[in-house]
């Protein structure tokens, strides 16, 4: 019989069961072996999303993105969604990055920002009730045009048994999608407001800082587009909450 991991969940074999004498025998040599060898029990890791950064078009890798994480929960009693924990950081050459999981915080809802790019969409979709039973999934890959409608849906050959099983092999909620900009002047400061207004946050972070580099980017294009002084005096209001917000990291 086995016995359950309180961490994991995972069931391991019961050597060090008390229920026979030989298991108790053969806990007290695996015991004495692992006194003896010397070496410190492996680090505990702190859980991460490994995630990376894709063209929405190409399926390339994006590098140079400042990737922003809000960790959403509930408030309880009132049952209105939160931001409980803001964090950035920048995808590498290879359009990666890493982020903390904080299941106390809620789930990672991130975005990117590239001066070269707008918001896009996961190209990899879990599509459940395949065949008419709702606990067969498969992924559906989304090509999208400029006006980001699907115009054709290639489905892939595998069939996965639930939706979360789908969502894991898609990387669903791990990886980040960006499209290449195209528009006017006037749309490309929308959608950078549409940036900020849409990755507010007035929870602290507790590993990076925060919401300060990726806002401070959005101002330097901002003003290099000349925006206008409401628009950059509003940004640098923000940019000073978010400077505030780091003093009361834990």
């Amino acid at each position: 019989m086995a016995d359950r991991d309180d961490v994991t969940g995972r069931a391991y074999p019961a050597v060090c069961s008390p229920r026979r004498t030989s298991a108790v025998l053969l806990c007290a040599i695996v015991l004495s072996l692992s006194a003896c060898s010397g070496s410190p029990p492996p680090p505990t890791q702190q859980a991460v999303n490994k995630g990376q950064v894709i063209d929405q078009d190409t399926g390339q890798p994006i590098p140079g993105v400042i990737v922003v994480a809000r960790y959403a929960g509930g408030r309880g009693l009132e049952g209105a969604s939160s931001c409980n924990r803001v964090e950035t950081t920048v995808s590498d050459e290879n359009g990666r990055f890493e982020l903390p999981l904080d299941p106390q915080a809620g789930p990672l809802l991130m975005e990117g920002y590239h001066k070269d790019y707008r918001h896009g969409y996961p190209v990899r979709v879990p599509t459940c009730g395949i065949n008419g039973d709702p606990a067969q999934c498969q992924i559906w890959q989304d090509r999208r045009d400029d006006n980001d409608d699907v115009v054709s849906v290639v489905k892939e050959p595998m069939i996965y048994h639930g939706e979360d099983a789908a969502m894991k092999a898609a990387r669903y909620r791990d990886d980040v999608y960006l499209k290449r900009f195209k528009g006017t002047r006037e749309e490309r400061l929308q959608e950078l407001w549409r940036l900020q207004s849409g990755n507010s946050c007035l929870a602290p972070p507790k590993t990076s800082q925060g919401l300060v580099p990726f806002l401070e980017a959005i101002l330097q294009e901002e003003m290099s587009l000349r925006d206008s002084p409401d628009s950059i005096r509003i940004t640098n209001e923000r940019i000073e909450t978010a400077g505030k917000l780091l003093q009361l990291r834990k």
